[in-house]
């Protein structure tokens, strides 16, 4: 599968709000929910003039086939990713993998060192997976307006 990554345009909302009902609906079947699944073309414009948002597009196409956020946490001062989404028939083909890294090369490009997420507790393979891309579970976020709670993981990029 052949594709590129580049920040998101105001062109890209609304087949970005499209992909996150498709990618989030999972979280709302596992009892997961998210705002994602049912975000709105105009908070994802938002998104793109106020974060950074990754694509990954099929060459040549507007077609979108996953993404990923940035956004800086005063409170942790430092960067968060989050929105990861991948078109469901694509999950589990490394495409959240690329995603991730082109977002940890913008973090150190800024000459930052620590980039954070939060994933739902009860999450059946994402806490693992983070694992695995070098995130350590540093807290948790209580959730008192949900079913679950999130662990917050970090990930030291420069030593």
């Amino acid at each position: 599968m052949g594709f590129i990554i580049e920040k998101a345009k105001l062109s890209d909302a609304k087949l970005l709000a499209e992909l996150y009902w498709d990618a989030y609906s999972e979280n709302e079947k596992l009892g997961l929910p998210a705002s994602a699944s049912s975000v709105s073309v105009q908070e994802v414009e938002q998104w793109i003039n106020d974060t950074i948002l990754f694509v990954a597009k099929q060459p040549n196409s507007p077609i979108i086939l996953g993404t990923v956020r940035l956004k800086f946490n005063k409170d942790w001062n430092c960067f968060v990713l989050s929105r990861l989404a991948v078109k469901s028939e694509l999950k589990g083909q490394g495409l959240s993998k690329q995603l991730m890294k082109s977002a940890e090369k913008e973090i150190t490009d800024r000459r930052e060192n620590v980039i954070r997420l939060t994933v739902a507790q009860k999450h059946p393979y994402l806490p693992t997976m983070y694992k695995r891309r070098g995130y350590n579970i540093v807290g948790q976020r209580i959730l008192n307006e949900l079913s679950y709670n999130e662990f917050i993981m970090e990930k030291i990029l420069i030593e």
